[in-house]
C-alpha cells in the first residue's frame, strides 16, 4: 500500500515498464525539458510531462497532471543539488509555459507542495514495520492509520484546492489497504469470512483505483502461475495454454517467444562451452593468448553484446562452483 511502500515523497516519473503483461508507454510531451535537466541520470529516458496550463481567464488549471509535472522535477532533486536549485529551474520553466496570473499561482502551489512534503516526510520514519510474516498486528494497523490521517490533514491544510484531484485515488487505495490489514489482523474470522470481507473491500474501491490495483497485481499473478506450473512439471506448451486461458493469447505468445529465445540461447551456449573447453584444455597457449582466444570465441558465438555478457557471467559462475568443490 502507499502508506507502507511510498511514505510521502512523490513517486518518480516511470521510465519504462518491462513485463510479460506490460502496456505501451504513454505518449511523450511535445515540450522539451529545460536545458541540462534531461541529462540528469534520474531523468534519463523520461519524457518531460506537460507543463502548467491557463484557463480562458488566465488562471491556473488545477489538474492532476500538474502534480506529475512537479514530481518530474522532485524526482531529480539529488541530481539538481537540492530543493533550492530546483526552485530556480521550476520558476523559470513555469514562466516558459504560462503567463501571469497563472505563472504566479503555479509557483505558489509548487512552494506549498514542497512545504507539505517537508512536513510529511519525517513522519514516514515512524511507520510500523511488518513482522517476518509480512503482517501487522491490530495495534500497528492503528498506528499506521494515525500516520495516514496526519498525512491527509497536512495535504488538506497545505493544498486544499488540489488535495482531492492530486491525492484522492491514493487516499482511497490507502483506506482499502488499511481495511484489508484490519481484516487480516482481526481474530475470530474463518477463511470464508475473511475472503468475503476482503472481496467487499475490493468491490468498494473507485473504478480507477481498482483498475490500477488489478494492473499492478497482474505481472505478479502471471509470474506465480508460471512458477507453479513449472514446479508441477508442466511442459512449455501446457503452460502456454494455461496462460492463454487465464490471461489471453498475447501473454501466452510472449511466454512462448521468451521460452524459444531462452532455448536458442542455451543451445548456442552449449556449443560455445564445448569449444571453450577445448581452448582451456590446450596446453600450448600462454595465459594471455588463452584469454584473447576465449574473448574472440565469445564475441563470435554471441554477436549481441548482452548475450555475450550473459555468457561471461555464466562462465564465471561455473568457474566459481568448480573452485568451491
Amino acid at each position: 500500500m502507499y502508506g507502507l511502500t511510498a511514505p510521502s515523497a512523490p513517486a518518480p516519473v516511470p521510465q519504462r515498464a518491462v513485463a510479460v503483461s506490460a502496456t505501451a508507454p504513454s505518449a511523450p510531451s511535445a515540450d522539451p525539458a529545460p536545458a541540462g535537466v534531461a541529462a540528469w541520470p534520474s531523468l534519463s529516458g523520461v519524457a518531460m510531462p506537460a507543463g502548467p496550463e491557463a484557463d480562458a481567464a488566465g488562471n491556473l488549471r488545477l489538474t492532476r497532471a500538474l502534480r506529475t509535472y512537479f514530481d518530474y522535477f522532485l524526482s531529480a532533486r539529488h541530481d539538481a543539488g537540492g530543493i533550492d536549485a530546483l526552485d530556480a529551474l521550476v520558476h523559470d520553466d513555469i514562466r516558459r509555459h504560462v503567463p501571469q496570473p497563472a505563472a504566479g499561482q503555479a509557483w505558489q502551489l509548487w512552494r506549498r507542495y514542497v512545504a507539505c512534503l517537508a512536513e510529511i516526510q519525517p513522519e514516514a520514519a515512524r511507520k510500523p514495520l511488518a513482522g517476518a510474516d509480512g503482517m501487522l498486528d491490530a495495534q500497528q494497523v492503528q498506528q499506521l492509520r494515525a500516520l495516514l490521517t496526519q498525512r491527509h490533514a497536512a495535504r488538506q491544510r497545505w493544498l486544499p484546492e488540489v488535495a482531492q484531484a492530486w491525492f484522492g485515488d491514493e487516499r482511497a487505495y490507502d483506506e482499502a489497504m488499511l481495511a484489508r490489514l484490519e481484516i487480516a489482523a482481526q481474530p475470530g474470522l474463518d477463511d470464508a469470512q475473511r475472503r468475503q470481507r476482503l472481496a467487499e473491500v475490493d468491490a468498494a474501491l473507485p473504478e480507477p483505483v481498482r483498475a490500477a490495483r488489478e494492473a499492478s497485481a497482474r505481472p505478479r499473478a502471471i509470474s506465480q502461475t508460471i512458477a507453479d506450473l513449472q514446479a508441477a512439471g508442466r511442459t512449455t506448451q501446457d503452460i502456454g495454454a494455461a496462460l492463454a486461458q487465464a490471461y489471453g493469447a498475447e501473454v501466452a505468445q510472449r511466454y512462448q517467444q521468451q521460452g524459444q529465445a531462452e532455448q536458442s540461447w542455451q543451445q548456442r551456449y552449449d556449443d560455445y562451452a564445448a569449444r571453450r573447453a577445448q581452448i582451456e584444455a590446450f596446453a600450448g597457449l600462454s595465459e594471455q593468448d588463452r584469454r584473447q582466444q576465449l574473448d574472440t570465441l565469445r564475441r563470435q558465438a554471441f554477436d549481441n553484446p548482452s548475450e555475450a555478457l550473459q555468457a561471461e557471467v555464466v562462465d564465471q559462475a561455473m568457474a566459481a562452483r568448480r573452485q568451491a568443490r
